[in-house]
């Protein structure tokens, strides 16, 4: 007759120790990511903007330019010698936003922004578009 052996009885630690391992990697997780948005070390209260209508309007004027030179302000077509006509009453606090086209020469560019320096614009954002590796 054959006997099989006798079951040894699991042990509980087996069952908590897994357990332990997560809970400890949590806990150095969220340890390293909550250091990661700084308070500073008094009290701020962010200054109030009144959102006006000029303000708003002034966030879609965008200033396009195509690969071959073709110039947009405000989602429409302009000539480059418009230009600074279209743009006499911009406030000079306020940044220019220009979307250009990836295959535009910066010679190209140059012109742009002398073309802008003489319309009395001081300050220009170039908007790009992340890539990913």
């Amino acid at each position: 007759m054959i006997v099989a052996p006798p079951k040894r009885p699991r042990s509980t630690e087996e069952n908590v120790l897994p357990l332990i391992n997560i809970v400890f990697l949590l806990l150095i997780f969220f340890m390293l990511a909550g250091v990661l948005a700084q308070n500073p070390p008094f009290e701020l209260t962010p200054p109030a903007t009144a959102d006006t209508e000029q303000s708003t309007q002034l966030e879609n004027k965008v200033l396009a330019m195509a690969a071959d030179g073709r110039l947009a302000f405000g989602g429409e077509p302009i000539e480059r010698e418009a230009l600074p006509e279209a743009l006499a009453d911009w406030p000079d606090d306020k940044p220019l936003q220009i979307r250009a086209d990836g295959g535009l020469k910066a010679d190209a560019l140059g012109e742009l922004f002398a073309t802008l320096r003489g319309a009395g614009i001081a300050e220009v954002n170039l908007l790009t578009q992340h890539k990913d590796p």
